[in-house]
């Protein structure tokens, strides 16, 4: 997801900052026993909030794995948390890190991708007939934001809307019983992450003049536009029946998600 749905670290309590690790942590566990270090490489902060927000949705507790030492931080030991959702969350992150490459792959022949993808691609194939109605989202919605992308459309709603739609379908493990209400919450989400991942990287696609659909926008109105976004988001979230780590979450979608936008991090007096 961009790297957009993330915490604001330093404004989480000892705890919360402790157990959003784990949580992370245990993704990247879980990455590595069912996709292998290939798929530990999609690791990113992002998906860890999916895996929170579907815990606490269950009331289901994380089992524990005994503290270990990381490779990338070996002197200092680790504890990882994982359940049933953080292996779909896992599921969920190679599928979309393939399709992505791949989609990079079609529309620009990186090179790059295509290796990554392929080197991904082992288990596509069973996750495909596991999960077949969040890979025809996946694919479909590439494949149309690739078609809006090459027309070079303007309204920017329309390929948010894509996307929105994309990631709402990976936001609902299979029979949830709040499966209309996660989808709306990730619908919503994925709207904004398309465009702030827009409007942050708008004056680098200007100069490679690359697709951007933030193009006939005018900047002074971005802010606004993201904020009408997440307000829509976050009353798709507070509408949740939220039991647990809700202050983590909080955390979450009222700051994190402002991290690497320019403005809002002016306007806070963090740039």
């Amino acid at each position: 997801m961009f790297g957009y749905v993330v915490a604001n670290v330093d404004a989480l309590s000892a705890f919360d900052k402790e157990r959003y690790r784990a949580v992370y942590c245990g993704l990247c566990k879980a990455l590595g026993q069912e996709h292998g270090r290939l798929g530990r490489l999609t690791l990113t902060y992002d998906m860890t909030f999916l895996i929170l927000l579907l815990s606490s949705l269950d009331q289901m507790e994380f089992a524990e794995i005994a503290s270990f030492r990381c490779m990338l931080h070996p002197l200092q030991k680790r504890d990882a948390f994982i359940n049933k959702h953080t292996r779909y969350v896992a599921d969920m992150n190679v599928m979309l890190a393939y399709h992505q490459r791949m989609d990079d792959w079609e529309d620009d022949r990186k090179a790059s991708a295509f290796f990554q993808a392929k080197a991904l691609g082992n288990k596509i194939e069973a996750l495909k007939e596991k999960y077949p109605k969040q890979t025809q989202a996946i694919v479909q919605g590439l494949a149309t934001l690739s078609s809006m992308e090459s027309d070079g459309e303007t309204n920017p709603d329309l390929p948010a809307a894509v996307f929105g739609s994309m990631l709402g379908m990976v936001f609902v493990p299979e029979g949830h019983e709040n499966a209309a209400m996660l989808y709306d919450f990730g619908d919503k989400l994925g709207r904004f992450i398309y465009l702030m991942d827009a409007a942050v990287d708008l004056k680098t696609d200007l100069k490679k003049m690359k697709y951007n659909p933030l193009i006939m926008v005018p900047s002074d109105r971005h802010f606004e536009l993201l904020q009408m976004l997440m307000a829509d988001c976050v009353g798709a979230y507070e509408a949740l029946p939220i039991i647990k780590d809700k202050k983590l979450m909080d955390n979450i979608l009222y700051s994190g998600v402002w991290s690497r936008f320019p403005a809002r991090r002016k306007e806070e007096g963090t740039a």
